[in-house]
């Protein structure tokens, strides 16, 4: 289950008053992004206070403890809200007509450039653009037309330095007019 109540808010330490902002809430977990490369998977059991108008999320932690406990790398797929069902079927299955009904989507991959550059996570998918957030509260709106190869990664036709061109500031609008908000919602 994903929920909108951390979504996108900073988050600090004990010792911090600013460690990164939440790009994902799962049923126990947030993934806080931080400056660089860092990513924190913390359990929502470690939460002290997230007041309802404040936009920071406070960890009862100290900077190094959340590091030690909860660093994990960017590049690592984020993890989902949705629980995964078990599905055991006795009869032959038309996956053909599995795939019609579930279309690819390129959501929660990885994006890369085409100098291989880690950019970030597509965080939504538009019929002309991907949202992705990545390092250093960035936020990019790039077209698909950019895309030129999709495995376990978006792969952009442009090198790192022209990635810029699309930055758009992370609160900003979804295309389409949607809030970012809307987001967590989906």
């Amino acid at each position: 289950m994903t929920s909108g109540k951390y979504f996108n808010k900073g988050v600090s330490a004990k010792d911090r008053p600013y460690i990164g902002h939440v790009v994902r809430e799962t049923e126990d977990k947030i993934v806080v992004f931080g400056d660089g490369d860092e990513r924190y998977d913390i359990l929502k059991t470690e939460i002290k206070s997230a007041a309802g108008g404040s936009n920071t999320v406070a960890v009862d932690l100290p900077f190094y403890e959340i590091v030690r406990r909860y660093r994990k790398s960017r590049k690592d797929p984020l993890p989902t809200g949705a629980k995964v069902k078990k599905w055991l079927s006795t009869a032959d299955v038309d996956l053909a007509s599995y795939e019609k009904k579930y279309p690819n989507s390129l959501f929660n991959k990885g994006v890369r450039t085409q100098d291989e550059e880690h950019v970030g996570h597509v965080m939504k998918e538009t019929a002309d653009k991907i949202v992705v957030f990545g390092h250093y509260d960035y936020r990019f709106d790039v077209p698909k037309s950019k895309i030129i190869a999709v495995g376990r990664n978006v792969i952009l036709g442009i090198d790192y330095g022209h990635i810029f061109k699309y930055r758009v500031d992370r609160n900003a609008p979804l295309p389409g007019g949607a809030p970012v908000t809307a987001l967590a919602e989906e």
